[in-house]
């Protein structure tokens, strides 16, 4: 048999990678991406009682996959779908939760400042519940102790990482990225197509957006624009970014309070489900940049960022080889 073309898997149990998405077009660019569909190549498989998950089963590349359709978005949202995976697929290894984030557009870096454009995306290496704490009359303070974190993932997820990270490792994920990008592009009604570089607006973190519910555009804003030095490049790949995600149930919109999180917890990213599976599986965030997490939040990005995604989720599981358990 192929290794590079798996069975149908005979039951549930046989299931060991799970995909986890909270909103429609985030699932529509994995379902894009699948080398086999197995809702269609026979009956579909049954639900634990009592589970009212809605799932979509197939394969990617040489690893067979559930894809898990959140009703909304949300860690309580995310903890009930990843319980619920649980009781139906008994011997899930590995959960990759796949979608749009907001970013922080610059962070230290290892010479002078890492840069961050719409489109890039974000791996995780560790979730921060940055909600999750006291609220005082004069501030509130987040809960930073060890029984209170969230921890770090588990060995083989991070020796994989560790591998990523490298030069030759991001380069490779990269390139098949690239090439993921290219079949998610000639799908049109995922409307993959990169925005352009003249719609990727920086404000200074301390411009506020005129009216909510509008565009920059309808509004009039004309606060001052940062300087982006990998858009005058031209360039228009994705890069890939690995670091602490910032979870919570709030959608961050503004700047000044994302760069003041970032600064105290040293976050690169926030979304709104990884605190929700991370203590139920081994789990690793990867999320495309649609936003730059302030008050000029559109959605003009989502699309694209959703497919720079799961494009990078694909190119993840071509390297991810998980330890035989048996023979």
């Amino acid at each position: 048999m192929d290794p590079t073309r798996p069975r149908r898997p005979a039951t549930r149990a046989d299931f060991e990678i799970a995909v986890i998405c909270a909103l429609p077009i985030e699932a529509d660019a994995v379902h894009a991406l699948f080398n086999r569909h197995w809702d269609d190549d026979g009956p579909p498989y049954d639900k634990a009682p009592g589970d009212p998950n809605a799932y979509s089963t197939g394969a990617i590349g040489r690893h067979n996959v559930v894809l898990a359709h959140m009703p909304g978005m949300g860690k309580a949202s995310a903890a009930a779908v990843a319980a619920g995976c649980r009781a139906s697929f008994p011997n899930l290894k590995l959960a990759l939760i796949v979608g749009v984030c907001g970013v922080l557009p610059f962070r230290p870096g290892s010479s002078g400042t890492a840069e961050t454009v719409l489109g890039d995306v974000i791996v995780s290496d560790g979730v921060v519940q940055y909600d999750h704490g006291r609220r005082l009359p004069e501030q509130f303070v987040q809960k930073d102790t060890l029984l209170d974190t969230l921890g770090r993932p588990n060995t083989e997820i991070r020796a994989l990482l560790a591998k990523l990270k490298g030069l030759r490792g991001r380069k490779m994920l990269q390139d098949k990225m690239a090439g993921y990008m290219d079949v998610l592009r000639g799908e049109p009604e995922l409307a993959a197509a990169y925005p352009g570089a003249a719609e990727d607006k920086l404000f200074e973190a301390t411009y506020r957006h005129v009216t909510d519910g509008m565009s920059c555009k309808e509004c009039g804003c004309d606060g001052k624009l940062l300087r982006r030095a990998r858009l005058e490049q031209g360039d228009g790949q994705p890069a890939v970014h690995f670091g602490l995600i910032a979870s919570g149930d709030t959608v961050m919109k503004s700047g000044k309070d994302r760069d003041a999180i970032a600064q105290r917890a040293g976050v690169i990213g926030f979304e709104m489900e990884g605190a929700g599976v991370w203590d139920v599986f081994p789990c690793v965030i990867i999320k495309g940049a649609c936003d730059y997490a302030d008050s000029h939040k559109t959605k003009a990005w989502q699309r694209y960022a959703a497919a720079t995604a799961a494009a990078c989720m694909k190119a993840f599981l071509d390297h991810w080889i998980p330890s035989m358990t048996g023979t």
